[in-house]
């Protein structure tokens, strides 16, 4: 049986395969043999992960074994628990008697840490496999249907589709079994853009601080340390990047300046990655697309990309006004910069008038 993954390395099965040692064996274990004692782990289920879906689970195939080790000298019972109580839980739920259990020689601190590895890498599988299925019925239904599907929110959705895409100190966390939380993983995604090395020191200080660090406040902390400092308000027109990054006061047609909030980049991304993967990836003519879009999705994109339209109308220097996005990560030959790029360029070519149509067809060349 091959449990590798690749985003895992060796898989699970590289924490606790079979070493060669005669005192490490299989063996069908009596649950009643097996002695429970203070686990890392405090919750064992909610509304997605049932135990008795487990347990069910459990009487047709179990597809791990559960983690032993012979208890102290004078125990009750024979076996000590180091991994595996939700589907002891489960498979007592399920009224099952004996799980397949691997038994091993484990010191008090080697169990420990096993404990915290082997949770932190099981809930990184389970989200990692959760945003593959995401993603893969992405490409059969619309987002809202995607959504409505797992439960999630738009915010939930990017955050996971992140995790399939990861630079290398935030896959790090996961490879290396350092976190589990998708906050802490995207944040440090967020970091690694900014500044590389900041991303490769904080991961290295988390990855020293072992089972106790709190990841998430080390991470926030890091994450405030590379924020830009918040720029003075300047009457003048909004120029340049500023603009482009969605400022709160944008020119209208009429000349006045308008106090509409403009789309969040988070929200606008996830919509134009999706497309941009449906038509340029999986080949679909982009009018399909925006016509799979929902009403909300397209005025959001139609208000963002309504401004690189307007700034390549407005623009005077377009050499420079197009060095700047590209310099500030707005422009790109693939993905949503993709977009902006185009959107841009037709706001350059004065004759062109603003359509969704055109701009998504371009990205398809």
């Amino acid at each position: 049986m091959n449990n590798t993954n690749t985003l895992f390395g060796g898989g699970v099965d590289s924490l606790f395969g079979a070493s060669g040692n005669p005192n490490e064996y299989d063996i069908m274990a009596n649950l009643d043999d097996i002695e429970i004692g203070s686990q890392v782990r405090e919750e064992f289920e909610d509304e997605n992960n049932k135990l008795a879906d487990l347990g069910r689970s459990l009487r047709e195939n179990q597809l791990q074994p559960i983690i032993l080790r012979a208890n102290r000298p004078g125990s009750e019972r024979p076996y000590l628990l180091v991994a595996g109580e939700r589907r002891c839980r489960a498979a007592r739920i399920e009224g099952l008697t004996q799980l397949w259990a691997r038994v091993k020689e484990l010191t008090d601190e080697q169990a420990e840490k096993a404990q915290v590895v082997e949770n932190i890498h099981r809930k990184n599988l389970t989200q990692i496999e959760e945003a593959k299925k995401i993603e893969h019925d992405l490409e059969t239904m619309s987002m809202d249907e995607v959504m409505a599907k797992y439960n999630i929110s738009r915010t939930r959705l990017s955050k996971m589709m992140g995790l399939l895409d990861l630079p290398e100190q935030a896959r790090r966390l996961v490879t290396e079994d350092l976190s589990a939380d998708v906050e802490s993983i995207n944040a440090v995604k967020v970091i690694e853009k900014i500044d590389p090395a900041k991303a490769k020191t904080l991961v290295d200080e988390i990855k020293r601080g072992g089972a106790k660090t709190n990841v998430r406040d080390m991470v926030k902390a890091a994450k405030d340390e590379v924020k830009p400092p918040k720029k003075k308000e300047d009457r003048k027109p909004a120029k340049q990047v500023d603009v482009f990054a969605g400022a709160k006061n944008q020119p209208s047609d009429d000349g006045e300046q308008s106090t509409a909030i403009p789309p969040s980049r988070e929200s606008v991304s996830l919509v134009l990655s999706l497309a941009y993967s449906a038509i340029f990836l999986q080949n679909k003519s982009p009018k399909s697309v925006l016509d799979d879009m929902s009403q909300d999705d397209r005025e959001m994109i139609d208000v963002w990309l309504r401004v690189f339209y307007d700034k390549g109308v407005q623009s005077k220097d377009a050499g420079r006004d197009m060095l700047v996005c590209l310099r500030g990560d707005l422009f790109a030959a693939d993905g949503v910069g993709a977009f902006a790029l185009a959107a841009f360029a037709y706001g350059l070519d004065r004759d062109s008038k603003f359509s969704l149509l055109n701009i998504f067809g371009s990205v398809k060349a």
